[in-house]
């Protein structure tokens, strides 16, 4: 999707009262140093023969763009693929002078051969983009975009996806046959008007199909929600008007009835939410839940239970723009679009209020096929592909490359990091794991309590697929596998990171951290470097609330490690010199054995940006983590050689002592080493001993 401003004016770059012409080319003064930030030689074929275009040709000059920043931030947000790629503005506060004092904010130019392009001007920044003749016969891209989500064109789409999936799609068939949740809400279609009720696992047939609802809840109070309880249990196992129910619940019902299921699984209506007990027990069966569904339902763009699934749009500010193009002249335009519509812009997806929510990674991952209603447009994801209305063969890159796909232990999310393949079938597997539990911490719990419990799911399918192969053995420690131990301790907070006031987790887990965390995934180091574990595991234990699901909530937990211990001396000045990388990052200063021997300082004290032999820094969890001295403890160094230099890259624990000889874990450690003697007077004479962090 193009915004008009950039539609309307590539298609006047031939009539000046349509696009205004602003400046000739050689007007307007370049950089010294063109940033070419997209790599695709745009300054060199923008000025190719210029000199030799007719005077009233395009090349020669720039257009007005967006006249504000609001305008172009606007765009931004409504999607525009081509001023998508310049968001990196939305934190800049000076425009550029030159194009101000043409009474724009961006300009822009055009080269129409040998190869179309839109070339954007502003604050500083340009860049540029291809644009190709549009192909109606593609089928890759979907311009034909009804003005309802809900309407018959985009449930024949969405009947497309279903019966290639259902139909071919061998990774997609299985659940247990006969499984059915303790409840679910049942959907009676045959009397003049659609009633409902809740009814039990007895009530239903062992072999019928039901549907999952995956929803955000809002900020209705108790009172006003519909929900089972002890005093609306009689209530609701009786049958009622499907009209009483919140809306995104009706239409959830009217899908089920399209499908011809009458049977869907809603947590407000099927977990019992008075009771501790069965919302406990429930909570703990939700691998199950999901992963046996025929097909689970997202309301991806309500904020709340009245949301809907279904949303009237603007059809042009959704399908891929196609517009008419003066590449040989303005008498005969062609059809033409960016390139960029070829690669799925996430942006309408991760933007809806669903993904936010910390439960609704298991919902999404756990079933076989997920149909989302988002408020611009329709997306499906399955084992084997992700679908849009805009891209209805494949929203993830490199789905369509025809190359043999790993063999990931769950379906590829919109959005999901990428992740890399591995002949290891249990490298595979954590990998895979790493990648979910990143995406994971970038969602919000209405509940903070919940960071374990909304994830067991997850756990309880990954403890059943390392079983199938061979880990038989490996415990589930508050998010962590004891087979990835110690190395998997060294994760780090990217942003955001704070603390719950209760107790959820011990400090080693990343559960204990609200925050975007990196997870360390020694597979994908070890394909360029060589790693050793610099540490080894004397014991690790947690104790669950309920001691039957080791995936659950935990009141304590501790592990004992047997390695080397630095104490580290950090900023944040050191002769008048600011010691902060980051937010939360300080450089470390100065690195001592426990019993207080120099291991390097002196050297260090020169700018961050020196090419030094030894850096070291560490990176808090959280801000009021922040300390001048710390305990670190090595847990890996990875070494790799490039053309003849061979660095050390080594990653481990910072903690600050407690009392009783214990540790509490405050932050991951970063080292860089370039010589092998300092390799050496680091590790060479160190004394390992145990240490237990809390």
């Amino acid at each position: 999707m193009l915004c008009d401003v950039c539609r309307e004016g590539l298609e006047g770059i031939w009539d000046p009262s349509k696009a205004k012409r602003v400046c000739a080319v050689d007007e307007l003064d370049d950089p010294a140093e063109p940033e070419d930030a997209f790599g695709y030689g745009s300054e060199r074929i923008l000025f190719e023969d210029i000199e030799r275009q007719r005077p009233d040709a395009p090349e020669r000059f720039f257009f007005g763009h967006h006249a504000t920043r609001e305008s172009f931030l606007q765009s931004v947000d409504e999607g525009c693929v081509f001023c998508n790629r310049f968001v990196v503005l939305e934190n800049d506060t000076e425009p550029d002078p030159n194009i101000v004092g043409l009474g724009y904010f961006s300009v822009f130019r055009v080269v129409r051969k040998p190869r179309a392009m839109m070339y954007l001007r502003l604050g500083g920044r340009q860049g540029g983009f291809d644009m190709i003749p549009h192909d109606f016969n593609d089928v890759q891209l979907n311009i034909d975009i009804s003005p309802s989500t809900g309407d018959e064109v985009t449930w024949r789409i969405i009947q497309g996806w279903l019966n290639e999936c259902v139909e071919t799609h061998g990774s997609c068939r299985g659940g247990a046959h006969g499984y059915i949740p303790s409840r679910l809400v049942e959907l009676n279609n045959t009397a003049s008007e659609p009633t409902f009720r809740v009814v039990e696992r007895r009530q239903v047939d062992s072999h019928s199909h039901y549907l999952t609802l995956s929803h955000c809840w809002g900020v209705a109070s108790a009172k006003e929600r519909m929900k089972l309880t002890q005093s609306t249990m009689r209530s609701l196992f009786r049958e009622q008007p499907c009209r009483t129910l919140p809306k995104t619940y009706r239409d959830a019902l009217e899908v089920a009835g399209r499908l011809g299921i009458c049977y869907i699984w809603i947590d407000s209506l099927c977990i019992f939410q008075d009771s501790v007990d069965d919302w406990r027990v429930e909570s703990s069966s939700m691998q199950d839940v999901y992963g046996n569904t025929f097909l689970s339902i997202a309301a991806l763009g309500g904020e709340n239970d009245d949301g809907g699934l279904f949303f009237s749009r603007d059809s042009a500010k959704v399908r891929p723009t196609v517009f008419n193009f003066g590449v040989d002249g303005p008498e005969n335009p062609q059809l033409y679009r960016f390139t960029l519509e070829e690669t799925p812009e996430h942006r309408s997806f991760d933007h809806e209020p669903l993904t936010k929510r910390g439960w609704v990674i298991q919902e999404r991952l756990l079933p076989r096929r997920v149909l989302y209603f988002g408020s611009k447009q329709v997306f499906w994801e399955c084992y084997e592909g992700t679908r849009s209305e805009t891209h209805p063969k494949a929203v993830n890159c490199g789905e369509n490359t025809g190359a043999p796909k790993p063999n990931y232990a769950w379906k590829d999310m919109i959005g999901g990091r990428a992740r890399s393949g591995s002949k290891d079938a249990v490298l595979q597997l954590f990998g895979n794991w790493y990648s979910v539990q990143e995406l994971y911490s970038n969602c919000n719990l209405t509940v903070p309590s919940d960071k374990l419990v909304a994830f067991s799911g997850i756990a309880k399918d990954m403890k059943r697929r390392l079983a199938a192969l061979g880990c038989q053995d490996t415990k589930y420690l508050a998010g962590m596998w004891s087979q990835r131990l110690p190395e998997c301790l060294v994760w780090s907070v990217r942003s955001g990171g704070r603390r719950p006031k209760l107790y959820r987790a011990p400090s080693w887990s990343w559960a204990a951290i609200d925050g975007i965390l990196n997870m360390y995934d020694s597979s994908e180091v070890r394909g360029t470097h060589s790693v050793e574990i610099l540490a080894s595991v004397i014991s690790a234990q947690t104790t669950p609330v309920e001691l039957q699901d080791e995936t659950g909530e935990i009141c304590a937990g501790k592990i004992t490690l047997y390695g080397i211990l630095f104490v580290a001396s950090l900023g944040p000045y050191v002769g008048g010199e600011l010691r902060i990388l980051f937010m939360n990052t300080r450089i470390v200063d100065f690195l001592h054995h426990k019993d207080g021997t120099l291991i390097f300082g002196t050297q260090w004290r020169s700018h961050v940006n020196d090419y030094n032999s030894v850096r070291s820094s560490v990176e808090f969890d959280t801000e009021e983590d922040i300390s001048t001295r710390v305990v670190c403890l090595p847990i890996t160094k990875a070494e790799a050689t490039y053309e003849g230099i061979t660095t050390w890259h080594i990653t481990g624990l910072t903690m600050i002592e407690v009392g009783d000889e214990k540790y509490r874990r405050v932050g991951h450690l970063a080292m860089t080493v370039q010589r092998e003697e300092d390799i050496q007077s680091i590790f060479g004479d160190a004394i390992k001993q145990c240490v237990t962090i809390i």
